[in-house]
């Protein structure tokens, strides 16, 4: 039985290797790189590699598109969004489908998910057969909160993705059309710039501050530049997209 268990960078895939550790005999970390990935996410990746797997963390890329992230949003035409997210399919599903055939063993595959994260999650079980991956699939964290995973670094004296310091709800593929992270403005533009398309679905803002135009549904389009000058302009009368913290972590870990 080959146990292989799925690493992003990310605080719950962190986690779960210090678990894996603690849990396991032996295992195989794998991280599937998107190429879109934030420098210090790369940086951390790596850090753990060393300090925390040997420098035996398995990389995946997609060998459909090498370019990763860039060169599929190209090909596509369009950038992903919360209903089409076929970046996760081609750059981290397929790629990893693509590895486990290679394995002439029973496979066992760990995923770092958690219940509160979304309610699909929380219909998730900790322990079920694959049919896509052929393999067992479980999910040790799922009950886990997120202090829980904080909590289990700190134990093992392991700092978490610095990216959460700044401010990052998520950290993984960056700059995620799901999850806001800091300084991901010139990366949203550059992949619209891509693709031709907007990250942003119709009268996202007002549509004064729309500067796109759709010829063929002759109707406006919302620009990551339009949002972004939109969201530097609110006064008073203007609630901003992005709520004010009190403290820059989304996790209370400023110190």
């Amino acid at each position: 039985m080959k146990h292989i268990v799925c690493f992003s960078g990310g605080k719950d895939s962190t986690a779960l290797i210090l678990w894996a550790k603690e849990s396991l005999t032996e295992f195989t970390a794998v991280f599937c790189d998107t190429g879109w990935e934030h420098p210090i996410t790369y940086a951390y990746v790596e850090e753990i590699n060393q300090t925390a797997l040997g420098g035996k963390l398995i990389t995946l890329k997609s060998a459909k598109y090498a370019g990763g992230m860039r060169e599929l949003v190209q090909i596509k035409g369009r950038v992903p969004s919360a209903k089409a997210r076929f970046c996760t399919e081609e750059l981290k599903v397929f790629p990893m489908l693509a590895w486990l055939k290679d394995i002439e063993d029973e496979v066992t595959l760990y995923q770092g998910i958690r219940a509160e994260e979304s309610a699909a999650r929380a219909r998730m079980v900790k322990r079920e057969w694959s049919d896509t991956y052929d393999a067992w699939v479980e999910r040790p964290l799922l009950e886990w909160t997120a202090e829980m995973c904080f909590g289990k670094m700190k134990e093992h004296r392991i700092k978490p993705n610095p990216l959460y310091l700044l401010g990052a709800g998520r950290v993984g593929c960056f700059p995620c059309v799901l999850h806001s992270c800091p300084e991901i403005k010139d990366r949203v533009v550059e992949l619209e710039g891509i693709s031709g398309t907007t990250f942003f679905p119709p009268n996202y803002i007002p549509p004064r501050f729309q500067t796109g135009f759709d010829a063929k549904s002759g109707k406006s389009i919302v620009w990551a530049k339009d949002v972004f000058r939109y969201i530097e302009s609110v006064d008073e009368d203007q609630l901003p997209l992005l709520p004010q913290r009190s403290c820059m972590s989304v996790y209370n870990l400023c110190e």
